[in-house]
C-alpha cells in the first residue's frame, strides 16, 4: 500500500475509534461501501447500523446491490442492516423538481436516518463525503452539516482517487464502480420528478448495456419528451465510432419514443 494512502487509512481508523459506535448511511456506491468496511473493520459489526434508503429513486439492481453487500462482503451474519422505505414522490417541494430538490432529498433522508439511529441507540449519523465533494456544489451537503451528520472521509483527506485504490486494496468489488447518483438527477431543474418519468430513465440506462454502455446516463430534456442527452463514460467512445452500433443505438431510442440523441463528448470519469 501506497505510504500516503497508508496514511490516510491510519487517520480514517482513528476518527472512527473516536466515535465507538456509528451508524452508517449507505447506499451501495464506491465511497459508503468503503467507508462501510472500515467502520465494521475498526468499531466491529456490533458497533455499527447500516442505514439504507429503498425509493424509486434506485433502480432494482442498485437496490438488490446495496441490500446484498454483506452477504457478498462477508458480513451476511453480523451486520444490522435497516432498510428505510421512502416516497420522495409524495414530497411536493422534490416532486416540483425547485433548485434545492438536492438539499430537500437528503435532508428528509437523512433525518429519516437520524430518526432510526435514536431508536437503536446510536449517537453518531456517518455519511460518505469525501474531499472532492466538498470542492462542488452539491446542495445535498448543507443538509448534512445541519444534520450533524459527520464525514469521516473527508476528514481523513480522501478524495475519489484515494477512495478507489484503497476499496481495492482491501478487495472491495466495488473499487471500480461507476459513480452513481439518484434517477432524478437525470430530470432537469423545472420539468416535474415523476414516476413514469424515473422509470423511462431506467428503463433507457438498462437498455444502454446491450451496446455495452454500462453506467452511462440518459438525461431528460426541457420542453421535449422526444430528446435526450447521452453521457456515456470516456473508455467507451470507441465504440460509437462503429456505424451500425450507433446505428442500431438509435434505433433502440426510436422504439422508445426518443427522436434526437445529443451525445456529451465529456464523457464521464
Amino acid at each position: 500500500m501506497q505510504p500516503e494512502i497508508k496514511l490516510k487509512h491510519e487517520k480514517l481508523k482513528a476518527i472512527l475509534h473516536e466515535y465507538r459506535k456509528v451508524a452508517v448511511a449507505f447506499s451501495g456506491g464506491v465511497d459508503s461501501s468503503l467507508l462501510l468496511k472500515c467502520t465494521l473493520d475498526t468499531l466491529g459489526p456490533g458497533n455499527v447500523l447500516v442505514l439504507f434508503a429503498r425509493s424509486e429513486l434506485l433502480t432494482s439492481d442498485e437496490i438488490d446491490h446495496a441490500v446484498q453487500w454483506p452477504q457478498v462482503n462477508g458480513y451476511e451474519q453480523e451486520i444490522e442492516m435497516e432498510i428505510i422505505e421512502l416516497q420522495p414522490l409524495r414530497w411536493p417541494q422534490f416532486m416540483e423538481n425547485v433548485e434545492n430538490r438536492c438539499y430537500f432529498c437528503k435532508f428528509m433522508i437523512y433525518s429519516a436516518f437520524r430518526a432510526a439511529m435514536e431508536r437503536h441507540g446510536f449517537s453518531w449519523l456517518v455519511d460518505g463525503t469525501n474531499a472532492d465533494d466538498l470542492k462542488t456544489h452539491r446542495p445535498g451537503l448543507c443538509a448534512v452539516h445541519e444534520l450533524a451528520v459527520r464525514t469521516p472521509l473527508a476528514e481523513a483527506c480522501f478524495d475519489k482517487a484515494d477512495v478507489r485504490l484503497l476499496s481495492q486494496r482491501l478487495g472491495l468489488s466495488t473499487w471500480d464502480r461507476p459513480a452513481s447518483s439518484c434517477l432524478a438527477t437525470r430530470i432537469p431543474t423545472g420539468m416535474n420528478v415523476t414516476s413514469e418519468r424515473l422509470q423511462k430513465v431506467a428503463m433507457l440506462e438498462s437498455g444502454m448495456a446491450q451496446f455495452g454502455l454500462t453506467g452511462c446516463r440518459v438525461r431528460l430534456c426541457v420542453g421535449s419528451e422526444h430528446e435526450v442527452h447521452l453521457e456515456i463514460r470516456s473508455q467507451d467512445f470507441s465504440r460509437l465510432v462503429k456505424s451500425e452500433v450507433r446505428m442500431a443505438l438509435l434505433r433502440f431510442f426510436q422504439q422508445h419514443g426518443i427522436d434526437k440523441v445529443l451525445l456529451l463528448l465529456q464523457g464521464r470519469a
